[in-house]
């Protein structure tokens, strides 16, 4: 399968030359102009199904020496295998590490941003910050040891306590209407 038709050279070579034709159909200048477009296509059709040709081949060879490789030496798989899991896990502590910066960032923010919230006293006519169910929002010394996914669950719960007041209160109107 693997076998050149060109007396001197490789297959490389042939895949080069198939590539070269198919780019020389296409860069032709027209000082042809007898040459119809029919013809152009016919031509570039056989190009491209020999550079495709030539590609399955190649694909062939190197698939064939690789199963060959395997079989005679499994341990060059084995580590060809651990360095790509090795850049795996790299790839992916770096994201987790990335994550966890933009986390605490965000925690800084949110702390910066309570802390100056508690600091403005009632008297200048701001009040303390507050939860979406109304209660007081805790103090920032509060969420030092605070994980991000119990702060994500706090908000949700929340969140769930606003909704379901929301909820009754509507439900209290409609009462009062109907009555």
């Amino acid at each position: 399968m693997a076998t050149t038709t060109n007396g001197n050279g490789n297959l490389i070579d042939e895949f080069e030359e198939a590539f070269q034709s198919c780019l020389n159909v296409l860069t032709k200048e027209d000082a042809l102009p007898s040459m119809e477009k029919d013809e152009i296509r016919v031509e570039m059709d056989q190009s491209v199904m020999r550079f495709l040709d030539l590609a399955r081949q190649m694909e062939a060879f190197f698939l064939q020496k690789r199963f060959l490789l395997s079989a005679l030496k499994p341990e060059l798989l084995v580590r060809e295998d651990i360095v790509d899991l090795k850049m795996e896990l790299m790839r992916k502590e770096d994201l987790i590490k990335r994550h966890y910066e933009k986390i605490t960032v965000w925690q800084n923010l949110l702390a910066d941003l309570q802390s100056q919230a508690w600091a403005k006293s009632p008297a200048q006519g701001t009040a303390p910050p507050t939860m979406p169910n109304g209660q007081p929002a805790p103090p920032p010394s509060a969420l030092q040891g605070v994980s991000p996914l119990q702060m994500q669950q706090q908000m949700q719960q929340a969140q769930q306590m606003q909704h379901q007041q929301q909820m009754h209160q509507q439900m209290q109107q409609q009462m009062q209407q109907q009555v």
